[in-house]
């Protein structure tokens, strides 16, 4: 197994290392920044599990898997960029970085696990990109200040507390292609005002969300009635060749 250092608060991973190891670096509140270089594919389960000194992270290029609960506790992390190698972002994997404001999935993730970015409640907006087919239960669970969600492409299902309580949540841009939205996949979006759907769907999701928690009927509506609040996109023009 690799050995690890931290100098000055930096942490050092041998050169030619492949995988950082579970728990590699869990609860060293001493650790400011780590490089994560080119050569690690994946991060280990719990490798910086409550470093809560953490503020500066620089993952490599090469990197396909983020475990589970591998950041989960950083709360000085305030920004992170998630490479474009990665393919899946394990459960809980940022679960609690609080100061967490600015995350950018890239296209190449197909997963992203369950309670994986739970209680970040810096947050203020998400664009889940058009790689990404499958997202789990509670997913972005209370992010209270996220304001605004942008779904693309090929997602068939928002499951259960998806976005649960994300109480500050305005707007979200659904694809066409969403076959489920579970009954609890908003419950506790409260000032939920607009949801975008692609030209002509209006009724496609008017009729998934009616199953929605939220909108039963007696629990009465959020910031209007389903058909104040789905609002369809106009068709996007192609431009015509030349």
């Amino acid at each position: 197994m690799a050995e690890y250092e931290i100098k000055d608060g930096v942490g050092i991973i041998p050169e030619g290392t492949t995988e950082i190891g579970e728990f590699a670096f869990r609860d060293c509140t001493g650790l400011t920044s780590i490089t994560i270089p080119d050569s690690v594919t994946k991060i280990g389960e719990y490798a910086f599990r409550g470093c809560t000194g953490l503020t500066s992270v620089t993952i490599g290029n090469s990197v396909a898997e983020i475990g589970v609960c591998a950041f989960a506790g950083c709360i000085g992390l305030t920004s992170i960029t998630i490479p474009d190698s990665v393919t899946e972002i394990g459960s809980n994997a940022f679960y609690d970085c609080t100061g967490l404001t600015s995350v950018t999935i890239p296209d190449s993730v197909t997963k992203i696990g369950k309670y994986a970015f739970d209680h970040c409640s810096g947050l203020t907006n998400i664009v889940i990109p058009e790689s990404v087919t499958e997202i789990k239960i509670g997913a972005f669970r209370n992010c209270e200040g996220l304001k605004t969600v942008v779904i693309k492409g090929k997602l068939k299902k928002i499951p259960d507390e998806a976005f649960g309580y994300c109480s500050a949540l305005e707007s979200i841009t659904l694809p066409v292609g969403i076959d489920k939205i579970d009954s609890l996949s908003f419950l506790g979006c409260t000032t939920l005002k607009v949801i975008n759907v692609p030209a002509k769907k209006g009724d496609y999701y008017i009729q998934r969300f009616e199953r929605c928690q939220q909108f039963e009927v007696g629990k009465g509506p959020l910031q209007g009635t389903l058909d104040e609040i789905v609002v369809e996109l106009p068709a996007e023009k192609k431009e015509k060749k030349k």
